[in-house]
């Protein structure tokens, strides 16, 4: 693989995988580390065109912080920057919308870690329902079904809070 192809992967991915990561693990430097060692095995393994890349990247990376959780069972966390949520010009409209993003990843994190996932992957990840299943190792109408029930759990917890 040519490392400019890898270049434009990093650069086109690296966001949406790192919030992936972090939603994971809850802590930010092993969400680097995570990150850094999924794009590390994309150099190593992957050649030919970059359909599918990312769902792969995202399976990657689930399954080292898998790897992980099988070595320590402890893991901590603490909620993102929100600063780098926001980026709106009308700092009234920011403040809203930067209370609502808390809100839901508030609620988003409440749930069970399989809900969190799938979650996570759909809307924060934007995979489709094949790679969300891809990524996981379950069929996408399993995926369909368990992102149907999460959103049902997520929208009664924001009931609440917003």
């Amino acid at each position: 693989m040519e490392p400019k192809t890898l270049e434009g992967l990093y650069h086109k991915y690296a966001g949406e995988l790192y919030l992936y990561a972090f939603a994971l693990c809850q802590d930010w430097s092993q969400a680097q580390d995570l990150m850094s060692e999924a794009f590390c095995r994309a150099l190593l393994s992957l050649e030919g065109e970059e359909d599918g890349w990312k769902g792969w990247l995202f399976k990657v990376c689930r399954n080292l912080w898998l790897d992980q959780c099988r070595r320590r069972k402890h893991l901590t966390g603490e909620p993102p920057d929100p600063e780098r949520l926001t980026g709106e010009d009308d700092l009234l409209e920011d403040l809203i919308r930067e209370e609502t993003r808390r809100a839901v990843y508030r609620a988003v994190q409440e749930l069970s870690p399989l809900d969190r996932e799938i979650i996570t992957l759909y809307y924060y990840g934007e995979l489709s329902l094949k790679e969300v299943g891809a990524a996981m190792g379950i069929s996408p109408g399993a995926a369909r079904t368990m992102l149907c029930r999460a959103r049902r759990k997520l929208k009664t917890r924001l009931e609440g809070a917003l």
